[in-house]
């Protein structure tokens, strides 16, 4: 059975001047999914949001919605809405109104069906009998559930939202970016949603779409992309990471692996793309996923604890490897639970992890570095 494809833009290029924001950007936003756009600050997502939405027009390549091309569409005749970080919603006005804001000015109906839809949308997002409420009465919960519904009450095919939880405080994002992929699986709205926050986009999406300088460099599952980074860049840019810098490629393995020497100390990790021996490799590995035992054990490398960093549910472990001819140290996420290991400052001990837990890509120079942070 064909998945039906609610967005698709192809060959998306967006030059303003000499600058080119968007290059050559790809990708399709199945039916029914939540579809991120991950990247940092100036990476070109929220210009790519801005095409599709009809605020920007495009320098070439092509946007298609709900199958139908809309490059020459104006924005308000597009079968989308845009839910923006400032959710300007109207102070004086209460929530039916505010929700029912849209329909008036598309106009074509009565006042009792606008209000029946309205009802409708908030009973969807979970504010049934609210309707009366000024906005500032609302917690800032509801106060994106308001603008979710203002969206939702036009029936978009999609429904784009620029960093909405971005100007929450940091209990209440966690609260709603639950809330809101569980609104979204049982609406079943395509919903495209823009952000520059990894944890948001690794926990809602179905789909990442990781941009950067304008270029896509992967689109994957959150699993995958958290495992199996495609290129340097995602490797560095998603998630907490290890970051061992200038390594040697020793020998390549079987199942894309390869053997690897830091200082003298030879360490396995995946092959992120196409590697020789001799090349030089940055080489990331995942805190949380590196075994970390008391003592010198067999079958790992050894180290000495250097700082430990309580942090709620783990402490963060900094171990100096010690057999290293440069120095080297690896930082571990140690969960707190009873079978954890009991360690201290200056311990030694003995770290291991799989080469699934570790990437290799050819080594970037420092100066681009600063440019991917």
């Amino acid at each position: 059975m064909t998945q039906q494809i609610d967005v698709s833009v192809v060959n998306l290029t967006k030059k303003f001047g000499n600058f080119t924001a968007v290059k050559d950007v790809n990708f399709e936003v199945p039916k029914g999914s939540f579809f991120s756009v991950l990247g940092p600050s100036a990476s070109g997502k929220t210009t790519v949001l801005r095409m599709i939405a009809g605020f920007e027009t495009p320098t070439s390549g092509d946007i298609f919605i709900g199958g139908q091309r809309v490059n020459d569409v104006p924005a308000n005749k597009r079968q989308c809405n845009m839910v923006f970080q400032r959710l300007a919603l109207f102070p004086m006005m209460n929530v039916l109104d505010n929700v029912t804001f849209g329909l008036r000015r598309r106009g074509g109906m009565s006042k009792s069906e606008m209000v029946k839809l309205a009802n409708e949308a908030l009973n969807r997002v979970d504010l049934k009998g609210l309707g009366k409420r000024k906005i500032n009465q609302l917690s800032g919960g509801q106060q994106q559930r308001v603008a979710l519904a203002r969206s939702l009450v036009l029936d978009p095919t999609v429904l784009l939202l620029d960093e909405p939880l971005g100007a929450l405080d940091l209990k209440l994002r966690q609260d709603m970016k639950l809330e809101l992929k569980r609104l979204q699986a049982r609406m079943g709205t395509t919903f495209m949603y823009i952000t520059h926050d990894q944890t948001i986009a690794l926990a809602m999406s179905d789909t990442i779409a990781v941009i950067n300088f304008g270029n896509i460099e992967q689109i994957a599952p959150p699993d995958e992309l958290y495992r199996r980074p495609a290129t340097h860049f995602v490797a560095s840019f998603v998630g907490e990471n290890n970051k061992l810098v200038g390594g040697r490629v020793n020998q390549l393995l079987a199942d894309d692996t390869c053997e690897v020497d830091f200082g003298g100390i030879p360490m396995q990790g995946r092959v992120g793309e196409k590697l020789a021996v001799g090349d030089h490799i940055d080489l990331f590995i995942r805190p949380e996923m590196i075994l970390l035992r008391p003592g010198k054990q067999a079958g790992g490398i050894l180290g000495k604890i250097n700082e430990i960093n309580f942090d709620g549910a783990h402490s963060l472990v900094i171990v100096q490897l010690l057999e290293s001819t440069t120095p080297l140290s690896i930082n571990v996420k140690l969960q707190h639970t009873e079978q954890s290991p009991k360690v201290e400052v200056g311990d030694v001990v003995t770290l291991s992890w799989s080469s699934e837990a570790a990437n290799a890509f050819r080594h970037v120079a420092p100066s681009k570095d600063k440019k991917e942070a």
